[in-house]
């Protein structure tokens, strides 16, 4: 069912709060970046950039600017416009409210870090009480930059209701990149770590989501990873026949190195730790990949790397 968004007021003042505060904490952390950056100037202009900004949310006439594509040595970012990720960052918590009505329970990246953990305890807790004997532990290839923007639209308009929201949302997925090469759009990709991406992977995978939480077996997604965990046989291929059909009607495809399906005695890696198969509670091995390493992961709200702002979605 639709959801109609309008439902609750969007209030211009409390909207203006967030994008003020958010800004306030970005500008501190560049308060050292060199005087031509594009932060002093949006300090210097903000009584004028980010109240017709918010409006324009409130409006639905909310067009975000070009992406920037930035080139690294191993990877390219397609990097937002600081005042893009506010206000992205912005329509973002107005859509929090309905998130419970969205996202299925075992789409857990929507937690942001924390569902990590929830993940964690989930899967400790099978393997003490299920007892399960077979695994099926696949990685999504090239998730994010496979997105079909039609299909992930058509998803949008079947959720909310509201106009503006669908308008808007539509404006955000399709919006060009600027490459060396000149402007681009074919149609497929969404922005990695923009403040909406967890949102739009959300709701991507839904079907394969609530198909898979209907059987009577332990299923779990981060993003583009996936466990479940089966007591027969009969449960695996079943899980593998309908997640086969659900990701090519979708248009993805599978990481062959990075998936794994058989018995669970062979033990399997999820989420940084490795499972040594099916263990009693008194001797579960369960270690973590780069324990040392997580915690600050996990505690810090962004990052910096090559000079770009690389921010984790927290919700």
């Amino acid at each position: 069912m639709p959801i109609d968004n309008k439902s609750k007021r969007w209030h211009f003042n409390d909207m203006l709060n967030v994008a003020q505060k958010l800004f306030t904490k970005i500008n501190k952390k560049k308060r050292l970046a060199r005087h031509n950056n594009d932060i002093h100037f949006l300090a210097r202009e903000i009584n004028e950039w980010l109240p017709s900004g918010i409006q324009s949310l409130i409006d639905g006439t909310y067009t975000p600017r070009n992406l920037k594509r930035i080139y690294f040595k191993n990877e390219t970012v397609d990097q937002l416009y600081l005042p893009d990720r506010i206000f992205q960052h912005v329509l973002l918590k107005q859509l929090k409210s309905t998130l419970k009505h969205i996202v299925n329970p075992n789409c857990l990246h929507i937690y942001g870090p924390t569902g990590v953990k929830y993940a964690t305890e989930r899967v400790r807790k099978a393997l003490q009480d299920d007892n399960p004997q077979f695994v099926v532990r696949v990685d999504i290839k090239s998730f994010y930059r496979s997105i079909s923007h039609f299909k992930l639209i058509q998803d949008i308009k079947r959720i909310y209701a509201d106009p503006n929201v669908q308008a808007m949302l539509e404006q955000i997925i399709t919006n060009t990149v600027e490459t060396s090469k000149g402007y681009m759009n074919d149609g497929y990709g969404i922005t990695l770590r923009g403040p909406l991406s967890q949102l739009f992977s959300a709701i991507y995978l839904k079907p394969l989501d609530d198909k898979i939480s209907k059987m009577n077996v332990t299923y779990i997604r981060f993003q583009d990873d996936i466990l479940i965990l089966c007591k027969t046989k009969r449960q695996l291929n079943r899980c593998k026949r309908y997640m086969q059909n659900i990701l090519n009607e979708r248009q993805l495809k599978l990481s062959r190195k990075k998936s794994r399906i058989g018995h669970i005695q062979a033990g399997f890696h999820f989420l940084g730790i490795d499972y040594f198969g099916t263990q009693t509670q008194d001797n579960t091995k369960a270690a973590h990949s780069n324990d040392s390493k997580l915690a600050n992961i996990l505690d810090s709200e962004s990052y910096t790397s090559g000079g770009v702002d690389r921010s984790l979605n927290i919700y």
